[in-house]
Formats: structure tokens, sequence, C-alpha cells
């Protein structure tokens, strides 16, 4: 007997996209004429819409719980012995069920902002509020109207409940056996959630421009959406790595591969923006900047998804490799892009500020970095995109590869690092050269040593161990400043700049740790890559037991082969000690790399072996079979790998303490306060 569950599913995708439509219809006439009755229906409606893309996304997942073969996109993905929870993580392991994913995301953080909205008391006057509900009336359209185009896109091309009948096959073609990881779990839910909040930016930006202004406390609106976009970036960039370092048998950690550049791209961008907004905020100028990088990286988080399911490229992780839905995904981007775009150049004028910075002050600073990571990111969209462009014009075929990646990206990484530690030591509106000054004989000894280790190394990347080294060593020295400047300011602190609304002392400090913990972990990561790239050791050996290699301060030696066997698969496992070299050998552990053979379709894969530690990761992978007692074993010695992630995780603390909601103050206009002090205006952006 065949259940109902996909029709139902289906059915609740079709009424989403109804109520998209009514929620964005009634928010949009709402808003324009300030109707308020009609605004609150819409927010009613988009609750309806979150309700049925939730059911509609269960309905999916009892679908691959149950085994219902009958459905295509289950068939294609999941097989009755895989395990419970990789079967739910099949859900968005591929194309169509990480697209109603990424729909359910939008609805879901919308559904978050319509409640916060309704429930957040804020002292404002009556005009206030009317233009509040009217804001927040044009978010929830826009949001609407994404998620329409998306389930158009679904519904019509990419159908996750679409059936098999009346052919059901017996048995499903199983999970890629490289998604089997825990990586499959957190790295998609993590990045869809990232591109949410990037859509949730773009929606608050094309608010803003239609309404007109960009009021102080609409800033502050923004702030948590714009920090959560980037903290699940910055986790879905880490786990993807991971996850590649930990699965692929050659141990890399970071290979520019072009899907993964889609995803890198963006949280460039992103970056860009959290301190952009920063920028806005204090100054309130730079209004346009915000507001362009908003749409940008919404935009490119759209081009990284057509670069993932069109087929153009080919990866372990593209999702699709279909142009037709490729195309389709195109023709969104070119609506919601080309509107945004257009809406933007109509409507900006009106949003210029003034406002008048020194040029050797903190805004200089956030600026040239802001620009600096909007290069990068453009630099590696250039690299991703070009030998694409370059096959489609009938010139041949072009390979992008790492040098070119490196020879952009180092340079530009450095100039950046050094923005990033100068900016905090300045002061707001005003010019100083102390910080410079006293920075002055300590960046002499950093290059001093940057350039000893660079000449000890002297190979091709010598350049690059130089960039890498300095710049972790400069910022580490300007953390080290600008924390004493927080546990001992200075007595005659220089007049700030009136700010938007009254700043808590504890809400101003937990801005400073932030900061600090943030670039702190950029420290961190810098330092593991730069380790890992130039001070690994690597051998590549035929190993059987009772052979050994020394390697580092470390001996491995091959003791036994043994056969595994699990639900999903079989594998021949190598059991390899490690032992210190320096005391007689003594084994300090095993590592079992092994080659898994799946059951379902008998594909083979090396699964590494990795024996992890805070100073550097022993990894081990086993290829292929040689004789009847040996195998070809990869050995390498990876000094401070595990920094790299350690580094990401402590840039999402950061990010979490810094969106961590403080309580609500009375809203002061940054203009009024500016007029209030007299402070002159000059230039315009």
């Amino acid at each position: 007997m065949i259940n109902m569950i996909p029709e139902i599913g289906h059915i609740l995708l079709i009424m989403s996209t109804v109520f998209a439509l009514l929620s964005a219809t009634n928010h949009l006439i709402g808003s324009y004429r300030n109707n308020v009755y009609l605004i609150h229906f819409g927010n009613k409606l988009f609750y309806a819409l979150f309700i049925t893309l939730f059911a509609a996304l269960c309905s999916l997942i009892f679908s691959f719980i149950s085994d219902d073969f009958s459905v295509a996109y289950v068939a294609n993905h999941s097989n009755s012995q895989l395990a419970v929870g990789y079967k739910i993580a099949a859900v968005w392991g591929s194309h169509e069920g990480s697209m109603l994913f990424w729909v359910f995301a939008i609805a879901l953080w919308g559904a978050v902002i319509n409640w916060r909205q309704a429930t957040n008391k804020v002292n404002l006057d009556s005009a206030s509020l009317q233009a509040d509900k009217a804001y927040f009336g044009r978010v929830l359209a826009i949001l609407a109207l994404v998620i329409l185009g998306f389930n158009l896109f679904l519904l019509f091309t990419s159908n996750p409940f679409a059936r098999l009948l009346p052919n059901i096959p017996v048995e499903g073609r199983d999970l890629n056996p490289i998604l089997q990881d825990i990586g499959l779990i957190l790295h998609p839910p993590m990045l869809f959630l990232g591109y949410v909040g990037l859509t949730v930016c773009f929606a608050a930006a094309l608010a803003s421009l239609l309404g007109g202004k960009l009021p102080t406390r609409h800033l502050e609106y923004m702030r948590p959406w714009v920090l959560l976009a980037w903290i699940f970036l910055t986790g879905g960039n880490a786990f993807g790595s991971w996850w590649a370092y930990n699965e692929l048998g050659w141990g890399g950690w970071w290979f520019w591969d072009p899907v993964e550049n889609a995803s890198f791209i963006p949280w460039l961008v992103a970056t860009a923006l959290v301190h952009s907004l920063v920028l806005t905020r204090k100054t309130q100028g730079f209004t346009l900047t915000t507001l362009f990088l908003c749409l940008l990286a919404f935009s490119l988080s759209l081009l990284g998804s057509f670069l993932v399911r069109s087929g153009i490229v080919q990866s372990v992780h593209a999702f699709a490799a279909d142009p037709t839905r490729g195309m389709s995904i195109l023709c969104l981007l070119v609506l919601f892009v080309g509107a945004a775009l257009f809406i933007f150049a109509i409507k900006a004028p009106a949003l210029r500020r003034e406002v008048t910075h020194a040029l050797l002050s903190k805004e200089t600073f956030l600026l040239l970095g802001v620009i600096v990571l909007v290069v990068a990111a453009f630099s590696v969209l250039l690299g991703t995109f070009y030998p694409l462009i370059y096959e489609l014009l009938n010139l041949g075929t072009l390979s992008v590869g790492a040098p070119y990646f490196n020879a952009i990206f180092v340079p530009l990484t450095f100039i950046a690092v050094v923005l990033m530690g100068l900016a905090p030591l300045l002061n707001w509106g005003q010019s100083t050269h102390k910080p410079l000054k006293v920075l002055a004989v300590p960046t002499v000894a950093i290059a001093i040593i940057a350039a000893v280790l660079g000449y000890q190394t002297k190979g091709d990347g010598a350049l690059f161990l130089v960039l890498g080294s300095a710049s972790a060593l400069f910022l580490l020295l300007c953390l080290g400043l600008s924390l004493k400047m927080i546990l001992k300011p200075p007595r005659s602190a220089p007049e700030r700049l009136p700010t938007a609304r009254p700043i808590q002392p504890s809400a101003s400090k937990r801005a400073r740790v932030a900061m600090m913990l943030g670039h702190f972990g950029v420290v961190v990561t810098i330092i593991g890559a730069t380790s890992v790239s130039f001070f690994e050791q690597e051998a590549l050996l035929r190993m059987g037991p009772g052979q050994g290699k020394p390697l580092a301060d470390y001996v491995l030696v091959y003791e036994s082969t043994e056969q595994v066997e699990s639900q999903s698969f079989t594998a021949i496992q190598a059991n390899i000690s490690v032992r210190d070299a320096k005391q007689d050998d003594r084994v300090l552990g095993y590592i079992q790399p092994q080659r898994q053979t799946f059951k379902s379709n008998g594909m083979e894969m090396s699964h590494a072996g990795i024996d992890h530690g805070f100073w550097r990761d022993i990894y081990v992978s086993m290829g292929l079979q040689l004789s009847d007692t040996e195998y070809l074993i990869r050995i390498s010695y990876k000094p401070l790998a595990t920094w790299i992630w350690l580094g990401a995780m402590l840039m999402m603390l950061a990010g979490a303490i810094a969106a961590w909601p403080v309580r609500q103050v009375r809203h002061v206009e940054h203009t009024e306060a500016l007029r209030a002090a007299g402070t002159p205006q000059l230039g315009r952006l």
C-alpha cells in the first residue's frame, strides 16, 4: 500500500506558495498605504506560510525514515541500510531537499522576525511605531517574494515529492559514501542558515531603500541578523574544510574547489558587511556602502547556488548537474538582483549622508578593510568563473588552481590583517600618530623574524610564509596594545562622536571583547594554516605488517591488517602504532585508516585515520593493495592543523557575544545628536 504522505507534502508546498503570494501582496499594499490591518493580516499569512513549509519538510523527512522508495528523491539518495541520522541528513544532502530546507529556513527566520516585532516593546512615538510597522511589512513582503520564487522553482523543476510510479524500486541507490559523515549533518544546514541570514539582510536593505530612509533604530534591527548570518557562514565554511580534511584520503583542508569557493565568497562579503555596519552605526555615514553590501552578499549566495546546482562545474560537492535547473536559478538571480540594483540606483541619492573623518582615523582603516575584503571576494570569484567563461567562448580549456588563488589572496589577506590590527587602536573621527609610533620598533622586529623564517625555508612559497607569519605576529601585537588600552584607558580620553543611542557600559565592553576575540581567532587560524602549508612532513610508502617509518619525532609502525564489518560497508583496516622516537619507541596510540567498500553500490573509498593533537596531527590514509600483505600508505605530520578550526570556533564565539541581545533603551536619532553637538559635516558618500 502506498502512503499519501508525499502527496500531502506536495499539497503543503503548493499551499505555502499561495500563502507567500498573499502575504507579500498584503504586506506591500499595507506598507504603501500605511494600513495596519493589511499588515497585520499579512503577518498571519506569513505564520501560515511557515507552518505549511515546516509540515512539508517533515513530510519529506518521514518519507526518508520510512524508506518510501516510490519518491524519486528518496530512492536516489537513501537506502534501507542507511543509519537513521544519515537518512535525516540526506534530506538536505542533494538538490531538491536542500532547496526545500533553504526555503523553510527563510520562512523560519521570517516568522522569528514577525514574532519579535510583535512582542518587542520599544519606547517610540506613534509616528515611529507606524514607520516600523511599514518597514517590517516591507521586509516580510520581500522574504515572501523570495520564498515564492524558490517555491515555483521547486514545483516546476525540482519537486522533492515526485513519484516513481508505477515502477517502484525495491531498494534505494544509497547516499553518496563521501556524504556519510557527521559533516553532512553540520555543514549544509549551517551554510543554508548563513544564506538565509543574508536573505534577511537583503530584505532589510531593500525595505530601507523602498522606504527612502534608514533610521538609526533600523540599523539596530539589522545588526543581529548580519551577525547571525556571519556566524553561520563562518561555521559552515569551517565545518566544510574540517569535513574535507577528515573524509578525503589525501588530507586537504582547503583546496580552492569551485563549489567550496561558492560559500567562501559570500563569507568574505559578509565579513565586510559586519565591519561596514559598525562604521555606519558609529558615524551614520557610509549608509549606501552598507546597503549595497547587503544586496551584494545575497546576490553572491544566489550565484554560488547557481554554480553548485547548474552542472557547469564537476565536483564531489556539487548538488546537481541539470542545466535546466541551473537556468531557472539564473533567471531567479537576474530577477532578484536586477530588481534590487534598479531600486538601489533610483533610491540611493535620497540616502546619501555627509560624514567627516580624518585620514588616519578608525573610519578610514575600517573603510579600507571593507574594500580589501570585497576585492578579495571578487578575486576568488574571477578565479572560479574565468575557466568557465574561457570555455564558454570556445577558447579551449583552462585550469586556475591554487597558485593563482594564493598569489592573489595571501597578499590581500596580509593587507586586511594589518588594517584589522591598526583600526582598533585609532579614535573615531580623529587623527592620531601615537599608535603608529608605538608600533614602529616592534614592527621592525616582526619583519626581521618573518624574513628569517622565509630565508630558512628557501622555497617557492617563502614570500607567503613571510606574509603569513608577519601578519599573525603583527595582529597579535596590536591585540596586546588594544587589551592594554581597555585595561588602562588614557586619563584624557578624546571626545567621541555622539552615537545613535546611549550605549550601556556593559554593551560597549562586550563589543570590545567580541572584537578582540574574533581578531584573535583570525590570528590562530593564520598560524595554523601557515604552519600546515610550510612545515608539513609527508611520506608515501609501501607498507605491510612489521614495517615502520620515522617521521618528525615519531615512528609509525604497521602492526596488522584486519577486516571490519559495519551496517553499510565492509573495510580493510590497517592498525598503525604511533611511537615516540625520543623515548625508546614508547607506544603513544594507534591510527586505523580504512579502505571501505559500500554494500549498496560496491563503491570503494579511502577513510583516513587521524591522531588529533593540540600541537600536531598525524594523518594516515590507506591506498591500493600492492601485494598480499602490503598497501600504499600516505603518512603526514601536520603541525598546528587543529588551530585552523580552533580559530574559526573563536570567531563564531566572538560573533555570538556581539549578537547577544542587550536590554533595550530609548532611541535617540543620530542626526539630532550631531546637531546638538555642533559637529561639522563634510564630504559626501
